[in-house]
């Protein structure tokens, strides 16, 4: 029996899959769940019900609020009391020291280098009003600089001194005597795991989705100037092809305008007056594709802005 044929994927094919399941996802802009969420924000922030006629009594109910902040403070409570929201059980005796270790670990991670009590209310919050309560947990890669001065040292131990990976001679001078003064930099790694909340209208799932464990895509949304691009590594020949595209504003998105309808005018008159600023939409979407034509779809990261 001949083996099946399958065509491999171009960029220009997975653009177009993406662009599919995007349009097809829960959360999207004109979608009714998207409606639903903007209506309950409406209800929470007291604007709704409005009286039925004119006359009627000003009054506007609640109740909606008051559920939502006593049941967040119920939960907030179990999920974030005390320190330790994550507890590392040893399978046996040799594993004791080890359990202890991650579990200590952890704790820093979560409420030291992030503020998880800040997530989890956030959390909450949002599946209170939105069904869905989403955070991301990503490794960041890092790195900070420190400036240290030295003086009169030899050149035998300058050379030792720049032999280490982290360190670069930023200045230097040598007086009379042959001895070298000046300035390096020591580059330390501050890559860390970084726990941040998602807001509802930027993450998108399959419409049928009945776990993240199983579904073929889900995707996180977001705003981005070319400038951050650039930082993250992108070249700019990918950068100069994303031109003028133009897609879902989040600034005509009814959830974002009911979330900061109270707060006045949020639109950034000033966000194209340079090239360097002006956002554009990125997606980094998880999708199951064949790209390579092999018959086995794999998960794999996809981040796109406009058409690239």
């Amino acid at each position: 029996m001949a083996k099946k044929e399958y065509k491999k994927l171009s960029d220009n094919n997975i653009v177009t899959l993406v662009d599919q399941q995007v349009g097809s996802s829960i959360g999207y802009a004109d979608s009714e769940l998207s409606t639903e969420r903007a209506k309950i924000i409406d209800y929470y922030n007291g604007v709704l019900p409005k009286p039925a006629h004119d006359g009627n009594s000003k009054y506007v109910s609640l109740d909606v609020y008051d559920a939502v902040e006593s049941l967040k403070a119920a939960l907030l409570e179990t999920f974030s009391s005390g320190s330790r929201t994550v507890k590392f059980a040893p399978q046996n005796e040799d594993d004791v020291e080890l359990a202890k270790m991650c579990t200590e670990y952890t704790d820093y991670v979560v409420h030291r280098q992030n503020d998880m009590f800040s997530v989890m209310s956030t959390c909450i919050h949002d599946s209170l009003i939105a069904r869905a309560g989403v955070v991301k947990v990503f490794w960041e890669t890092s790195s900070e600089t420190d400036y240290e001065e030295f003086e009169d040292i030899t050149e035998s131990e300058l050379d030792m001194l720049l032999a280490q990976d982290n360190v670069e001679l930023v200045d230097s001078e040598v007086d009379d005597i042959g001895l070298t003064s000046g300035t390096i930099g020591i580059e330390r790694d501050t890559s860390q795991v970084i726990i941040e909340n998602v807001a509802p209208e930027e993450f998108l799932i399959e419409s049928q989705a009945k776990s993240l464990e199983t579904v073929t895509f889900c995707a996180h949304r977001t705003k981005k100037t070319l400038s951050e691009l650039r930082l993250e590594g992108y070249s700019e020949k990918l950068i100069d092809k994303i031109g003028d595209h133009t897609d879902v504003d989040f600034e005509t998105d009814p959830e974002v305008l009911a979330r900061f309808d109270n707060i006045g005018n949020f639109r950034n008159g000033s966000s194209d007056h340079q090239d360097q600023v002006r956002s554009v939409m990125v997606y980094e979407a998880y999708i199951l594709l064949d790209v390579e034509g092999t018959g086995i779809a794999e998960l794999h990261k996809v981040i796109k802005a406009g058409n690239v």
